[in-house]
């Protein structure tokens, strides 16, 4: 499950791969978020155990060094899903500098993270700065966006509470 195609999105036709979905790079991903939740097969990259594992067996799963496994591309968005497990799905982003994610919502409960940039988040009528080492957190269904102020990288989990 290594493929590297597998999982990644470009949202700038310029940066399309094969296998890859394009989107216009101001529209949000929906992997998960609200806009086409589930259109696309996401395989996990650099994940140990837990993989052919059903969700009702107790197990442990690990992604090693998240940030080499997006890369930024000039004037794109890219997301690739990294983990999908019961209950939580783990989605890296990758911004150049000046790519929004327009205002959208999430199904579920979301945490964002940066490994490094810096991002600027716009919800519950605020605008706060995500940096490395702060968290956000987003209750389902709140409204946001999210704009690269620098070339960054973007951790979502997203908490699927909804009974199977």
């Amino acid at each position: 499950m290594n493929d590297d195609k597998q999982g990644r999105e470009s949202h700038n036709s310029r940066n399309n791969q094969e296998d890859a979905c394009t989107h216009e790079n101001d529209r949000a991903c929906g992997c998960g978020s609200g806009h086409h939740a589930d259109a696309h097969a996401h395989a996990p990259a650099h994940v140990s155990g837990g993989v052919d594992h059903p969700a009702t067996k107790m197990h442990m799963s690990e992604v090693e060094d998240l940030p080499s496994l997006v890369s930024i591309q000039p004037e794109a968005t890219v997301s690739r899903t990294v983990l999908s497990e019961d209950g939580l799905r783990i989605v890296l982003f990758a911004f150049d500098k000046g790519q929004v994610l327009t205002e959208h919502t999430a199904a579920m409960p979301v945490m964002l993270q940066v490994s490094e940039g810096r991002l600027l988040i716009t919800a519950d009528g605020r605008d706060t700065e995500l940096v490395p080492g702060k968290v956000i957190y987003f209750s389902t269904r709140l409204p946001h966006t999210v704009e690269a102020i620098e070339p960054s990288k973007m951790m979502l989990s997203m908490f699927d509470t909804r009974q199977h």
